[in-house]
């Protein structure tokens, strides 16, 4: 008789797990270890007198790439990022951490209760009708005589999954107990030094140490030979494994995609990629960890345990370097394309589910790009940096906004040009408004009180006033200069009191234009095309100057004490790091996200009139909200994370950065596409743009003079976005911005709005 441990080895002792009707207890989330490299603390001056920072944020470099990363979110005209780049050691990170990247055969000595309201919920949802598969499979198995093992098995894993949660799945193993331990201690050794957060994933024990993949096989060799030579092996690959396989793989995706339910993903992936094709005399089922043998030369080991169904924390879980959330929304990626290029018809979905999907497509290849941009940037110099930045930083916009101009160029329609002029109105207020906003908000709240510095806000501040004066210039010029046309006059006369008649005229749908009757160009041609033209010419040179200035001239008198922390930080980082993407890498990544965005943006304008008709929203609605915030997410998530962080300064700058890049770059960019390429793009915005705009610059103006902010701050803020937002539901745009559906006329396709004209 042997009894076995529940270890990994049973000469271990250490990691038993204790299963009661307590509640478990966990260490807070935030308790985090610190670096071993240690930490600086920038501090801000309340005064604004120094360009300090704020002592009570402390960030950590681990290793040199995270230290320019650092760097680069406190430099200008370069992207902030609040993700790390790099692998870190699961050793620094707190014990809840560790547990979500720990496989399922990893145990530990804790005290949980198993009777839990969602461990019945997976009983209710998955477990009856996978228990009742196996049950199945095992009496198919039986019929077959030759695969009665098999059905055994198939019996004793319908208990483990209608209720898995506090069960034990062992592999018994006919070798030596010395060669077990050692397998386990060279897991030990990995488990004490450098194993990083890509090591553990779904199951893949076979990472964790360098000498476990051989030890596994010297260990596995005699059952894996024998098992391709049992006729009964080839029963359960043509019977049970397709239909068993089927069903685990249906409950690991829909248990994937949710995220906290992680824990019952990974049982799922264990039994499809290694128990399923285990011997069934090597695969038991327990209550306990600890396995009784009746033979010496047997030993076993635990391959999979869980006790819970759904753990929250979860959301903090990484694939390579992406947060999960982020990385499974790839499937609107995946399906917006299939969908919207194979279902020409709209047999499967209509047009407006299409568009949807398109739009929450561009959701995860903007931060997929954000993440090439920094992991580049940490890894090369602050000119690639900037040089990426002002190319790829504005791709998914320009791409999007390039593409529904052609669009409208194709169609003949000016909406297209409205949808496109309302995103940047809609990307600029999201930017000076929503992000800043919800970064006080969020901040203020955890801590009551927050600085900011205030010289680096100012900087941002002066380049934002002359974004603005350039892309708005050509819009004031119409508004001081333009021709008042109107749609319909009709004269009127009427009596006044003294008895005389009075005649005017009646008009509605009146509007200033720098077109003339008729459309006439000749003021457009001569005075607004080549002031937007100028405009175009000196907003990226103001853009140049903001980099040269806190870059390279000034750089010292902005960030002298963080520059020198820094330094000093970077030279205790004794650890290079492994970047999750390299170079080479991102720069694919980057290149295919430009063509999935190209794709996903050419199904957004094909679809969007449908969307617009049946939702009865506006253009100028769906511009400054559904096309404008979906590529500024990332940014909102970064800048509530860096307020989370104590952090709000660079959560402001995000935004004032964001908006600055809209204006000094995607604009000028869009009127450099349109010279070459003419689309009918001009540079003149509605009113209702217009006003907004200044009023959102003035007003966060006046919050940056302070340095300080509070979640009132902040929440007045965002009512400001808000109430905005509500002002564009009830706006009507004027007739020629409003997207005409296309209907049918015999063999003939014709626009509504030119009907009148045939």
């Amino acid at each position: 008789m042997a009894a076995e441990n529940p270890g990994k080895a049973s000469v271990v002792e250490d990691v038993m797990v204790t299963i009661e009707d307590q509640t478990e207890s966990h260490p807070s989330a935030g308790d985090k270890p610190r670096s071993r490299t240690g930490a600086h603390k920038p501090t801000h001056n309340l005064q604004g007198e120094s360009a300090s920072f704020d002592k009570s944020f402390i960030f950590v470099a681990e290793n040199e790439i995270e230290a320019h990363r650092i760097s680069n979110n406190y430099k200008f005209g370069l992207k902030k990022w609040k993700s790390h780049v790099t692998s870190r050691p699961l050793a620094t990170r707190s014990e809840i951490v560790q547990d979500l990247y720990a496989d399922v055969s990893k145990v530990r000595r804790i005290k949980v209760t198993t009777l839990r309201f969602f461990n019945i919920v997976y009983t209710l949802l998955f477990g009856w009708w996978v228990a009742l598969a196996y049950c199945l499979i095992g009496c198919l198995m039986f019929i077959t005589i030759l695969g009665k093992e098999y059905g055994f098995l198939c019996f004793r894993l319908a208990d483990y999954f209608l209720w898995p949660f506090g069960k034990f799945i062992h592999q018994v193993h006919h070798v030596p107990l010395h060669v077990v331990a050692q397998s386990y201690n060279g897991l030990k050794a990995k488990e004490n030094g450098d194993l990083h957060e890509k090591d553990y994933l779904l199951g893949n024990e076979n990472n964790l140490s360098p000498n476990a993949p051989q030890i596994r096989v010297s260990t596995c060799s005699l059952q894996r030979k024998s098992y391709w030579k049992l006729p009964e092996t080839y029963l359960w690959l043509l019977f049970g494994v397709p239909v068993l396989w089927l069903l685990h793989a249906v409950i690991w995706f829909i248990c994937w995609l949710l995220v906290v339910t992680i824990p019952v993903a990974k049982i799922n992936s264990k039994m499809m990629l290694r128990i399923m094709f285990m011997r069934p005399q090597e695969v038991k089922v327990e209550h306990h960890g600890v396995l009784v043998l009746n033979q010496q030369k047997r030993h076993s080991e635990i391959i999979m345990f869980t006790h819970q169904a759904v753990n929250v924390y979860y959301y903090k879980l990484t694939v390579d370097g992406i947060n999960v959330i982020l990385f499974n929304l790839l499937l609107f990626v995946i399906l917006s394309l299939v969908l919207g290029y194979a279902d020409q018809e709209n047999v499967i979905v209509d047009a407006t589910a299409k568009c949807v999907l398109a739009v929450f497509a561009i959701i995860p290849l903007t931060y997929y790009v954000g993440m090439a941009i920094t992991s580049v940037s940490a890894q090369s110099s602050f000119a690639v940096g900037a040089i990426l930045n002002a190319t790829f930083g504005s791709m998914v916009e320009v791409i999007l906004f390039i593409i529904m101009l052609k669009k409208g160029r194709d169609t003949g329609q000016e909406c297209y040009q409205e949808l496109v002029k309302s995103s940047l109105a809609g990307a600029i207020l999201v930017s000076i408004l929503f992000i800043p906003g919800m970064s006080m908000v969020v901040g203020g709240l955890k801590y009551r009180m927050q600085n900011f510095n205030p010289k680096s806000a100012n900087i941002s501040s002066a380049l934002l006033f002359v974004s603005i004066a350039g892309v708005f210039a050509p819009t004031v010029f119409s508004l001081l200069y333009g021709d008042l046309q109107c749609e319909d006059c009709q004269s009127v006369t009427s009596v006044s009191s003294n008895f005389t008649n009075v005649t005017g005229f009646h008009c509605k749908g009146c509007f200033k234009s720098v077109f003339g009757i008729g459309g006439n160009r000749v003021m457009y041609d001569s005075k607004v095309a080549p002031l937007a033209y100028s405009c175009a010419f000196i907003l990226p040179i103001a853009y140049i100057i903001g980099l040269i200035f806190t870059m390279r001239t000034h750089s010292s008198e902005i960030y002298e004490e963080f520059e020198t922390q820094l330094k000093e930080e970077i030279g205790k980082a004794a650890e290079h790091g492994s970047a999750h993407w390299s170079i080479i890498k991102s720069v694919i990544i980057l290149l295919l996200c430009a063509a999935a965005i190209a794709l996903c943006g050419d199904i957004i304008s094909e679809n969007i009139q449908p969307l617009l008709q049946e939702s009865g929203m506006s253009e100028y609605f769906i511009g400054v909200t559904m096309l404008s915030l979906v590529a500024e997410l990332p940014e909102v998530v970064n800048g509530i994370q860096f307020a989370l962080q104590n952090n709000v300064n660079l959560g402001i700058e995000i935004g004032s950065s964001t908006a600055i890049q809209v204006c000094l770059v995607q604009v000028p960019m869009l009127v450099l596409v349109d010279v070459i390429y003419p689309m009918g793009f001009h540079l003149i915005f509605a009113e209702v743009h217009f006003w907004a705009v200044i009023f959102s610059v003035i007003v966060i103006n006046y919050i940056f003079q302070d340095g300080k902010s509070d979640y009132f701050q902040g929440t007045i803020v965002v009512f400001i976005y808000v109430l905005l937002m509500v002002m564009y539901v009830f706006t009507l745009p004027p007739d020629n911005a409003v997207c005409a559906v296309p209907y049918s006329n015999g063999s003939e396709t014709i626009n509504s709005s030119q009907s009148f004209l045939i």
